[in-house]
């Protein structure tokens, strides 16, 4: 089952017979297989030739359909190499080397973050303790116990 024209060409349905036609060819100009562009120049025809065939076309799309993304597809496809390849940003530029680095600064950095304790949160240890804690039926020694008896 072929899709409907207007998604095909990614147009409204109120577009005249030379949009239609104009889009049609664009859309043949930037299609990379055989099968893309005649699903276009199909789409064309079914949208130019008989009235009837036309109004049911436009009577079978969804209203206010907007091809946003298939426009974007159509100018990725045709935009598809990149414009800025990674040989030609790094042009002449040796590798780095170690005296590129300043080694001393990397060293601070890698033992300051060692040697930094975490933050700690004890609340939650606190509050679910793996053991419970339990007072002694006796309260313990104090000093002045020992010391005076």
């Amino acid at each position: 089952m072929k899709p409907n024209p207007f998604h095909v060409l990614g147009l409204p349905v109120t577009a005249d017979d030379e949009t239609v036609v104009e889009h049609a060819r664009d859309l043949a100009l930037v299609a990379e297989a055989r099968e893309e562009r005649a699903l276009a120049e199909w789409a064309k025809d079914e949208l130019t030739g008989r009235p009837e065939t036309r109004r049911l076309h436009a009577f079978l799309e969804a209203p206010d359909t907007d091809y946003r993304a298939e426009r974007w597809d159509d100018f990725a496809r045709r935009h598809r190499r990149p414009p800025v390849t990674p040989g030609s940003l790094t042009g002449n530029a040796a590798p780095p080397t170690a005296g590129d680095f300043d080694l001393a600064a990397v060293v601070r950095l890698l033992v300051e973050g060692l040697l930094t304790p975490p933050d700690v949160d004890v609340r939650p240890a606190l509050q679910a303790a793996p053991v419970p804690f339990r007072l002694p039926e006796r309260p313990p020694l104090e000093v002045r116990d020992v010391l005076f008896g």
